[in-house]
């Protein structure tokens, strides 16, 4: 259980950061830059080496080459959608995405389904639309960032959390799990230094103590937000479907009460109605 309570700590921990990173103004792309550096220097020191050979020749290192690519591109997507649109847009729009890795563990390894877990899955849902429904007037152009960058979200988030579950259930991953999450970020770190020397302007703000305070912080959540899930899927504790299940609603539940309370977004009646679904639909995933 308590890899569970960790997992959803690193999720709000996460889009909270990003906020943060907003907030003060600190420079998005190389926070996310070091963010990868922390994670993946967090990953070698749980794991106790820097094994390069094991690394290079382990059965999951081509799947890591892709999920370290697609990590820091997904991240790149949140840390804009959170300025534009807001942390519980963003929040639920990247929890959403908890559809595609439940029914992927349901139909790829033969899960058990229930008349609760089909029900818990629809409340999902409609929980969500219900959280992130925001009436507008205009067609403007902000109008439409706040459609498209919530379903680019949604699709690589659920990609990402697939490709995760594939990878555990495929190369076995218990004993290297600190390893693995730590060759993906460091993949992801590389990425995000080669765009940061391409990209005219940016290697300056890496002199700047914002930089490396967010993300230092960002890089531990995120670090976290790999590590426990594959600890808590390899705890057998509950099906991997109903994990995500509960870390991803949970996660709506908190980024509501933040959002509102430390960052005072406003939520409509129809907002905070789906808030009081999602708790339903987490009781429904821990049954």
């Amino acid at each position: 259980m308590v890899w569970i309570i960790f997992c959803i700590i690193s999720y709000i921990g996460i889009f909270v950061v990003f906020k943060l990173i907003d907030t003060k103004n600190a420079p998005l792309i190389n926070s996310i830059v070091v963010n990868y550096l922390t994670a993946a220097l967090l990953g070698f020191i749980i794991f106790g080496n820097f094994p390069v050979r094991h690394i290079v020749s382990a059965n999951w290192f081509p799947i890591s080459l892709l999920l370290g690519f697609l990590f820091i591109a997904t991240f790149f997507l949140v840390g804009i959608s959170s300025r534009k649109t807001g942390i519980v847009i963003t929040t639920v729009a990247s929890k959403m995405s908890l559809v595609i890795p439940m029914l992927f563990s349901i139909i790829m390894y033969g899960e058990p389904t229930s008349a609760t877990k089909i029900i818990a899955i629809i409340l999902a849902v409609v929980s969500i639309f219900l959280c992130t429904y925001k009436p507008s007037s205009s067609k403007s152009k902000t109008d439409i960032w706040k459609l498209i960058l919530p379903t680019a979200i949604f699709i690589f988030m659920g990609a990402n959390d697939s490709l995760v579950i594939y990878s555990r259930e495929t190369f076995g991953i218990f004993d290297d799990a600190a390893l693995f999450t730590a060759t993906l970020f460091a993949i992801s770190f590389i990425c995000g230094l080669i765009y940061s020397a391409i990209k005219r302007g940016t290697f300056k703000n890496f002199l700047n103590g914002k930089t490396w305070l967010f993300g230092i912080l960002l890089g531990s959540f995120n670090f976290g937000s790999i590590y426990f899930v594959i600890k808590a899927m390899n705890s057998k504790i509950i099906s991997t479907s109903s994990l995500y299940g509960i870390c991803n609603t949970a996660t709506i539940l908190l980024s509501i009460i933040i959002g509102m309370a430390f960052f005072k977004e406003k939520l409509s009646r129809l907002n905070l109605i789906g808030g009081l679904l999602a708790l339903v639909t987490i009781v429904f995933m821990a049954l």
